[in-house]
């Protein structure tokens, strides 16, 4: 059954062996099916080499009660990897000279207490203090209600900071809502219509966007848990609102792949915006993506990647940024362990090539 729901594409224009390039995507789709049917694995994987697609495929199922079937074309909940998207409009924003990076919080929001020893890097590479929304008390009743951007970054305004700005580093999606404010603020727009005018539309993204519930969104996958007694189960509501700039964001790894071109070959920004990214700046983290050398056969090799893990869905993004390879793991079920996923395709790879 699990066979018959499996949907794969590939392009074998990179290996020089079709022989090698039929090896690893029998060893991947063998891996993903298995994980599948343990129910460790729903959703869509996408692996590309030297900017070509070398593997693409959808497993599992998208929507279970209607038996809808995962493909590279299913828009799935992000979560967390939204941040990279932020943190590129906040340095298309810093290139075009409108913000500074050291620019104090202040400048903008004028009422805010901390505002004057806050900067915009502190908020890109999360060492503001600013203690994490997700972790309020009364978060999972806030997550079901519609909240206003504007309201929710004034109830994070009101919170006192975990320690001195600059001094640690903490994992906050707060300071990724601050700064989906920041860009409306100084642009006039929307946070989604910054992002679709400057980076969606430009790049033919037409699979991304804001996951509003109320909208109908073809080809949305339905997020699942897994409950102790039943197995899986629907996941719990939640209002993507309460995300808006840290994890708000649907996309396919179809999408995924156009921004991952869209990164390696500078199309949004310049080739000096793109290493302000992919710049370690002390925590292991840039503006947006995790940072770290990965030993791979007995070899340093430059990782930069991100997890995206919300209500329902569980997902992972790592380019080896030395050896043009990008792992894209896209799932419906919040369960799933992506990073041992992600490690062990990393290694059916560096096997084959």
């Amino acid at each position: 059954m699990v066979a018959q729901m499996y949907k794969h594409h590939l392009i074998d224009q990179f290996l020089e062996s079709g022989d090698l390039l039929n090896s690893l995507s029998t060893a991947l789709h063998n891996y993903l099916e298995n994980k599948c049917r343990n129910e460790e694995f729903s959703g869509s994987v996408l692996v590309v080499k030297n900017n070509e697609k070398i593997f693409s495929a959808g497993v599992g199922l998208a929507n279970r009660e209607h038996l809808i079937k995962c493909t590279p074309e299913t828009r799935f909940r992000i979560g967390s990897i939204t941040k990279q998207f932020t943190s590129m409009a906040i340095m298309m924003l810093l290139e075009q000279k409108v913000l500074n990076e050291r620019d104090e919080l202040i400048k903008y929001f004028p009422n805010y207490t901390f505002g004057g020893n806050i900067t915009i890097h502190h908020l890109l590479t999360h060492t503001s203090g600013i203690p994490n929304i997700t972790q309020l008390q009364d978060f999972k009743r806030l997550m079901t209600e519609f909240n206003p951007l504007h309201l929710t970054t004034e109830l994070i305004m009101k919170l006192p900071l975990d320690f001195q700005p600059g001094s640690q580093f903490k994992y906050s999606n707060s300071g990724y809502l601050l700064l989906a404010q920041l860009i409306e603020v100084v642009t006039g727009q929307t946070y989604a219509e910054f992002l679709a005018k400057n980076m969606l539309i430009p790049l033919l993204m037409n699979s991304t966007g804001p996951d509003h519930y109320r909208d109908i969104i073809s080809q949305r996958a339905s997020g699942y848990e897994m409950d102790n007694s039943r197995g899986v189960v629907n996941s719990a509501f939640i209002d993507m609102s309460i995300a808006t700039g840290g994890g708000d964001l649907l996309s396919s790894t179809e999408d995924l792949y156009k921004w991952d071109q869209a990164l390696s070959f500078n199309k949004l920004v310049t080739s000096d915006g793109m290493k302000r990214l992919f710049t370690d700046y002390g925590f292991g983290y840039g503006y947006g993506w995790f940072i770290k050398d990965e030993l791979i056969n007995n070899s340093s090799r430059k990782s930069v990647f991100h997890g995206g893990g919300i209500v329902g869905f569980k997902n992972k993004i790592t380019r080896y940024l030395d050896d043009q390879v990008t792992i894209i793991v896209l799932n419906n079920l919040s369960t799933t362990d992506v990073d041992d996923i992600s490690d062990h395709i990393t290694k059916l790879i560096y096997q084959k090539i």
